[in-house]
Formats: structure tokens, C-alpha cells, sequence
């Protein structure tokens, strides 16, 4: 439940930023970047391919703002410290996607957060798309990772949009 609330907390905030003064060009100096390969502790899906597909500015917009939120937050004591994302495409619906990456499953690769939401998959719009996070802590560092698979009703590929946040304690 938390998990949607900061959700919806997120996109009213970037709705805000991004309709103000400007805001734009300053948020989308992010602290992201691809990386080359998906993470050894993300269980790869058997049938997909990387894709050369950056990420859209509105989610870059969105990302950058989430971690500039999040970082303002002054009854938080983690600090935001970077996110990057690769792609993959996959014959998969983004149903299977979701099915896929259960939360037993990401438990077994080390995603060990108590609260993690797992993956929430529907369709409407002319889109079918989700939206899993799992989360887990190692040290003073607390990571999260988004997946998002859409796909368009027209299209023969999902996009799969890893996008992975990591964050450490602030100091006092």
C-alpha cells in the first residue's frame, strides 16, 4: 500500500514540476545511465534481447524528480544516490513478464525487502504494460528496482524497462 501511495505521490509531483517555470531542463540533468548488461542478481528472462532504446524523457523526468523528492525528504535517513536502466525486448506479453518475476523468485536472487509490492500487470487504453518493484538492503546501501513491461496493442514486442535506484544512509 505504501508503495502506491508514493507512486501517486510521484506522478502529482512531476504533473507539478513539469508544468512549472522551466522546471524541465533542470530535471532532466540526471544522476542515471544505461548500463551494458542486467544485473547479476536479476534473473534474466530466457527468450529476451537488449534493446537500444533510451529511456523516454518523461520517464527520465519522472526518475529525476522521484530522486529529487526523495532526497528532500527530511524524515528519510536514506539518501538517493544514483539509478540506471537497460532494456530488453520479448516476444512475451507483459502479463508473462510479470509472472515471471515473482516475488519468490527475486527473494531467491537477494531481493529481500519485507514490503516489496511484486507485480502488478493489466491492459487498457491500447495498452497492455505493469509495473513490479522489489527492493532489499545489503549494508548501508537499500536498493530498489522498477520493471515495467508495455507493450502497444499493435506492437509484437514488449519493451522491459529495468531501472534500478540505490541509496545509502545519510550521514548525521
Amino acid at each position: 500500500m505504501k508503495v502506491r501511495y508514493l507512486l501517486v505521490g510521484m506522478f502529482v509531483l512531476v504533473a507539478v514540476l513539469v508544468s512549472g517555470c522551466g522546471l524541465v531542463e533542470s530535471l532532466t540533468g540526471s544522476k542515471g545511465g544505461t548500463v551494458s548488461s542486467l544485473w547479476s542478481d536479476v534473473p534474466p528472462l530466457a527468450n529476451a534481447s537488449k534493446a537500444d532504446i533510451p529511456i523516454p524523457p518523461l520517464v527520465n523526468i519522472i526518475i529525476t524528480g522521484f530522486i529529487q523528492a526523495a532526497n528532500a525528504d527530511n524524515s528519510s535517513d536514506m539518501k538517493l544516490d544514483k539509478f540506471d536502466f537497460i532494456v530488453y525486448q520479448t516476444a512475451d506479453t507483459p502479463e508473462q513478464v510479470g509472472n515471471f518475476y515473482t516475488k519468490e523468485k527475486m527473494a531467491a536472487a537477494g531481493w529481500n525487502a519485507e514490503d516489496q509490492p511484486g507485480c502488478q500487470v493489466g491492459a487498457g487504453q491500447g495498452v497492455a504494460g505493469g509495473f513490479c518493484a522489489f527492493g532489499k538492503k545489503s549494508g548501508n546501501t537499500d536498493t530498489v528496482l522498477l520493471i515495467l513491461p508495455v507493450r502497444e496493442d499493435q506492437a509484437t514486442q514488449t519493451q522491459v524497462f529495468f531501472i534500478r535506484f540505490e541509496g545509502t544512509k545519510k550521514s548525521s
